[in-house]
């Protein structure tokens, strides 16, 4: 099995094959493939947030302030994620969705996802491996989800 870090950095790589599905929705104005990528999406990234909030940033919790600190501020940044992703399939499930705003709504959240993820790969996850049985307790985080958003 992979190292806590390799988990959660595969992890966000699954993550961004559901944002291509959409972008290429999206391209093909198509409102219905773009709501489904963005659905997994939603999906995907809640498990992924529940594994670091439940079991990485619990685990660093003796890490210096400014660890503290950055985690704190990804603390905020999810919610912002998770209440975007929420609206874009509210609107999205609307009859005359308006699909441009919501692809450059959708394009910034993604510009920041990835500024994010990249702020805890290089500066969170490889203080991860230092603490016992953290691997085994995020990849159960990571598995456990609905059936219906297994690929």
């Amino acid at each position: 099995m992979p190292d806590a870090e390799s988990l959660l950095a595969g992890d966000h790589r699954e993550l961004d094959a559901f944002s291509t599905e959409a972008f290429a929705a999206f391209a093909r104005k198509d409102a219905l493939a773009a709501h489904v990528a963005l659905d997994h999406l939603w999906m995907r990234l809640a498990v992924h947030i529940r594994a670091e909030h439940k079991v990485l940033f619990p685990a660093l919790a003796g890490a210096p302030p400014e660890v503290q600190s950055l985690i704190q501020d990804l603390k905020v940044e999810h919610d912002v994620f998770m209440t975007a992703l929420a609206r874009f399939l509210q609107d999205l499930r609307k009859p005359d969705a308006d699909l441009p705003p919501i692809a450059a709504a959708f394009t910034d959240m993604h510009d920041l996802l990835q500024a994010h993820n990249h702020r805890e790969e290089t500066q969170v996850y490889p203080l991860a491996d230092a603490a016992e049985g953290l691997t085994i307790r995020i990849n159960q985080e990571l598995t456990f989800l609905p059936e219906r958003y297994r690929k």
